[in-house]
């Protein structure tokens, strides 16, 4: 029997989630010897003090965490040295080929007549098998499998064991994909921002569920069918379906599925409310709720796509729904350790940014019931791959019958319980699978038909790609787009900063329909990357560096930073800044290029929201930390609805003569407006000026040219548009940005009250950089964030910060920029000027 849907209940449930359970290691098969030790089993749920005692007692057992891993407790009790620090990981790599032995007490009540106990397992990592006071009862097979198993009677104090296995064998990111015989994460095995870090562990919840008519397993889905919702309801046994409204209104209930009249339509974020509907699901003594949202959705050929191209336009509603958005990784690389309160702050990050779809890259997890529970509520639209990914020397899955067969299963598995979210919009076959350089689809895989084919009979109607990209370009690369701009499908690429004139001139050759994948490289923030490194390890940042090269090397663009910056870059708090400014200034440019595009470009993924494990080096936006580097905000900013931006051909002019456009769109469309493009030097002196006029703007158009003889050294391009925020960008007639290391001095004027910390500019040249920082200690807890706002501060004004999750304290904010002195920010409570 298969348990796919953990909730609660009106039947007797015990919780055995917390910390009342013991691990200890096995090599081989002692682990036989454990489960019928002497030992009594440790009950920490009722007394910390006894059960420290009972440890005490029974040599080799640690406390654990459920859910967890193996890794976070074994940390946790000072068996391993934190994992997280250094090159500190590779001293965990042992785990992966023991078993692990987990048990806990649990106290019976007895049973009465008719009743029965099922143990409900959400998730348990490889799988193992699971014993009940030393005599096994049941088996789990993958990750991604909950079990029930039923109990033998009686009721008293037992000893549940679960016995892990050791790490199946897979393949890193270099290796060959037709290896691969399991489905799971491939990143834990090594990848480019993962060392390797095995995960296994009693991942999701576990409880016992005792009642006469237990609901056993049950699926849901709902749908549209006209104006009314359909509820549709699968289980092993007659179930009585009640749905609700958000306010608590029954609205339907019968036996089964049930139809509801004109529900209130869920809706992406930003295009209204994300309305859910609570849905009962009960026997006579069992019962479980889901929520559900109702919405329409399709995709449709792109405008002006090439003949034969897939369609990646969406349109939920009716209404055509640019995919702006992130690529996703798990949260944490050791699964288990994932706390809910991180998880919000990812998710709230993402939606804050203006995105609308989430693609759940296929070398992670298919994530969990909780992730999709916050996207259903934050109107995140997702796209779900499969555990599969590309490798360095092949990138296609095996096609033998057994592994078709096995990820056929897999497939079964996940699609039904995932089936009843709204914010799911796609399923993907993996990440970049591909042969012979050409990404595949399912008539060259059987492995991706089979996929396909569950879905198509699980899931009607949920719109399917086989991999990302779906080509038939695999790379969005210069060379490649002018040879055949029509095979710039799906593409992806590049993960790396151009440089100042060929990174421009990439992205604005750009001819995608879909860009899913692309990034920029970036050193992490500094209280991240005091967490991680030791200071005495900290200098040399580049890859002469053991540590360095642990921690993001495939990243580590130190060269090119020194390069740009005129090879003057002398430590390592200004390495930091030029390479996020780097990071910035080349990701923006890049969503901004592709959403230029639209709406023949419908799809803009930049790659990566946030990182798995923390690293020096990444091309995430976000911090293992949960702090927003630079290059998240000024994303934001390109993620705007309304939107006035610069197209250039190059960042430093080096002595020619420098041009830019101005370019507009809106979204929801925005009538007749005025706007004016200039050139400013530092003082904001006008260099040069064009006035422009828009009419019925929506779609991406350019309204004004500007080309002047630029001054040899820094200047700013400024756009304005009537009723949407300036955009003011840096740029050189030298060669490169060395000049932003020794830039005249500003002054500032910083304030806060209870909303808002405010920034004034007082004198000097314009303030470059501007951002606050968290400047907490590395090991504060808790999720702070001040919003960001990249754009140069001009003579004369005043710019707004938020910071939420904040206490308040003096110092744990400060003021940054390449120009002016750091600047604490002062606490909510006061109101007078900080010191300049």
């Amino acid at each position: 029997m298969r348990c796919v849907q953990p909730a609660a209940s009106a039947a007797t449930v015990l919780e055995l989630a917390g910390n009342g359970w013991e691990v200890r290691e096995a090599l081989g098969d002692t682990w036989e010897w454990y489960l019928r030790s002497a030992a009594q089993p440790v009950d920490a749920r009722n007394n910390a003090a006894e059960a420290a005692d009972a440890v005490r007692r029974a040599p080799g057992w640690l406390p654990a965490r459920v859910p967890g891993s193996v890794i976070g407790d074994l940390q946790r009790a000072g068996e391993i040295i934190d994992p997280r620090v250094a090159r500190n990981s590779r001293a965990a790599e042992w785990t992966a080929d023991r078993h692990w032995v987990h048990r806990c007490a649990v106290d019976l009540p007895d049973l009465e007549d008719g009743q029965r106990a099922v143990l409900e397992l959400d998730g348990v990592d490889p799988g193992g098998r699971v014993f009940w006071d030393g005599e096994q009862i049941g088996e789990v097979h993958g990750l991604y499998h909950p079990a029930c198993i039923e109990l033998p009677p009686g009721g008293g104090l037992h000893t549940l064991a679960v016995v892990l296995d050791p790490v199946p064998e897979s393949e890193p990111q270099v290796g060959w994909t037709e290896r691969v015989r399991i489905h799971s994460p491939r990143m834990n095995y090594g990848w480019d921002f993962c060392p390797r870090f095995p995960h296994q562990g009693i991942w999701k919840g576990v409880r016992i569920r005792i009642g006469r008519h237990l609901l056993g397993e049950v699926t849901i889905r709902a749908d549209l069918e006209g104006e009314d919702g359909v509820v549709t309801v699968t289980a092993g046994r007659p179930v009585r379906t009640e749905v609700r409204a958000p306010d608590g209104t029954l609205v339907a209930s019968g036996m089964g599925t049930v139809r509801v009249q004109r529900p209130e339509l869920w809706h992406p974020v930003g295009l209204g409310p994300q309305t859910l509907y609570d849905v009962r699901v009960a026997t006579a003594d069992d019962e479980r709720t889901f929520r559900v949202g109702f919405r329409t959705a399709e995709f449709v050929a792109n405008p002006g796509a090439p003949e034969g191209a897939l369609s990646y336009t969406a349109r939920i509603n009716g209404r055509v729904v640019p995919l702006v958005g992130w690529n996703w990784v798990p949260g944490d690389a050791q699964f288990g350790e994932l706390t809910p309160e991180r998880l919000a702050h990812l998710i709230a990050l993402a939606r804050d940014s203006g995105a609308r779809l989430l693609r759940v890259w296929g070398g992670g997890l298919i994530e969990t019931e909780a992730f999709y529970t916050a996207c259903d509520e934050a109107g995140l639209l997702v796209w779900q791959e499969f555990s599969q990914s590309s490798s360095g020397a092949q990138s296609a899955p095996a096609e033998d019958q057994e592994f078709v067969d096995h990820l056929r299963a897999e497939a079964e598995a996940v699609v039904p319980v995932l089936a009843a979210h709204p914010s799911l919009l796609l399923w993907g076959g993996g990440n970049e699978l591909d042969a012979g350089g050409v990404p595949l689809d399912e008539t060259r895989s059987p492995a991706l038909a089979a996929l396909r084919d569950v879905v198509r009979a699980l899931d009607p109607g949920r719109h399917w790609l086989p991999t990302s990209p779906t080509g038939p370009a695999f790379h969005n690369r210069l060379d490649v787009i002018e040879r055949d701009p029509d095979a710039q499908h799906d593409v992806h690429g590049p993960w790396e900063h151009q440089g100042l004139e060929q990174h421009p001139r990439l992205y604005n050759a750009g001819a995608s329909l879909a860009h899913t994948e692309f990034g920029v490289e970036g050193m992490t923030n500094r209280r991240a990357l005091d967490a991680l490194v030791p200071a005495e390890l900290q200098e040399p940042a580049d890859r002469t560096s053991a540590v360095y090269r642990h921690l993001g090397e495939w990243w580590n663009n130190a060269e090119l930073v020194g390069e740009v910056f005129g090879g003057r870059i002398g430590d390592l708090a200004t390495l930091r800044r030029a390479s996020q400014w780097l990071q910035a200034t080349g990701l923006a440019y890049a969503v901004e290029a592709d959403r230029r595009r639209a709406p023949r470009c419908s799809m803009v993924l930049p790659w990566q929201l946030n990182e798995s494990f923390p690293n020096a080096w990444c091309t995430s936006a976000v911090d293992f930390l949960g702090e927003p580097k630079p290059a998240y905000w000024a994303v934001a900013r390109a993620f705007a609805r309304d939107r006035v931006t610069i197209r250039v051909d190059a960042s430093a002019w080096a002595g020619r003569t420098a041009s830019a456009e101005a370019w507009l769109w809106s979204e929801g469309g925005r009538g007749e407006s005025r706007g004016t493009l200039r050139a400013l030097s530092l003082t904001g002196d006008v260099l040069a000026e064009q006035g422009f006029e828009a009419r019925a703007v929506g779609d991406p158009r350019p309204v004004g040219a500007l080309a002047f003889a630029a001054p040899p050294g820094l200047f700013l391009w400024a756009a304005e548009w009537e009723g949407v925020d300036r955009e003011v960008v840096v740029a050189t007639g030298g060669g490169d940005l060395a000049e932003l290391l020794e830039l005249p001095a500003a002054d500032i004027e910083v304030t806060r009250d209870r909303d808002a910390v405010q920034v004034r500019h007082v004198a000097g040249p314009a303030v470059l950089g501007l951002r606050l920082a968290d400047a907490r200690p590395a090991g504060a807890t808790g999720f702070a964030v001040a919003t960001g706002d990249p754009r140069p501060l001009l003579p004369g004004e005043t710019r707004s910060f938020r910071i939420t999750g904040d206490t308040g304290a003096p110092g744990e904010y400060t003021v940054e920029s390449w120009n002016t002195r750091p600047i604490p920010v002062p606490p909510a409570s006061a109101g007078a000027p900080s010191p300049r």
